[in-house]
């Protein structure tokens, strides 16, 4: 019986060190995570799956489009547009007096409501902050005042008269037209191929406020 034993014990130890000296099967590395980009400048042409875009420094992007690219189109709009149900982000940057000094200010149909909800930074200018949700509080006197409330949190602004505004609907690539001003946001891969995620463009002269 402890002859047995003995033979079994080392046939174990036997076994455990094989698989200690076995090579193991290498793991995967993480693939990085693609970030989203801004690009904002005018369209210069545009196909089916594409459209190619000169940036304010002269450089052109050319973004792929497919079927999960979501198209809005930008009009004019204005403050008094603002109303206690309205879905609304604000562009700001520090103020002098520390507080967050809107510049672009984008009223949103139902269809797009809970676009970017919260609050994050953004390259429309520098120390720029995107925030964006539903009305909590709004003053009917200019300056407006608006509370936007959001999951976690809420961020009030006192918007200057005369602050560029626009109402963002569901747009089509048919207003991709030469000279037209768009703001993209897209991941670029590996290969260093640009896939737009959302295209705004702005229709009769008016700039999409994202």
């Amino acid at each position: 019986m402890i002859r047995a034993c003995l033979i079994a014990l080392a046939l174990s130890a036997t076994s455990v060190a094989a698989q200690a000296q076995a090579p193991q099967a290498p793991t995967s590395a993480p693939q990085p995570k693609e970030s989203v980009a801004r690009y904002h400048g005018t369209v210069e042409a545009r196909d089916a799956e594409s459209v190619r875009i000169r940036r304010p420094d002269g450089e052109t992007v050319t973004v792929l489009m497919n079927v999960k690219t979501r198209l809005f189109i930008a009009t004019a709009g204005r403050l008094r547009d603002i109303k206690p149900e309205s879905y609304v982000s604000i562009v700001s940057v520090p103020g002098p007096d520390g507080k967050p000094k809107p510049i672009k200010v984008a009223i949103y149909s139902p269809s797009e409501r809970g676009f970017e909800a919260g609050t994050k930074p953004w390259d429309a200018a520098p120390d720029a902050r995107l925030t964006a949700g539903w009305i909590g509080g709004l003053s009917l006197d200019a300056p407006r005042e608006v509370e936007l409330v959001y999951e976690g949190g809420s961020k009030t602004f006192t918007i200057p008269p005369g602050t560029p505004t626009a109402q963002i609907a569901p747009g089509e690539k048919a207003l991709l037209v030469p000279g037209a001003d768009v703001v993209v946001l897209a991941r670029k891969d590996a290969e260093g191929v640009v896939n737009a995620d959302l295209v705004a463009v702005g229709r009769s002269g008016t700039e999409p406020t994202l």
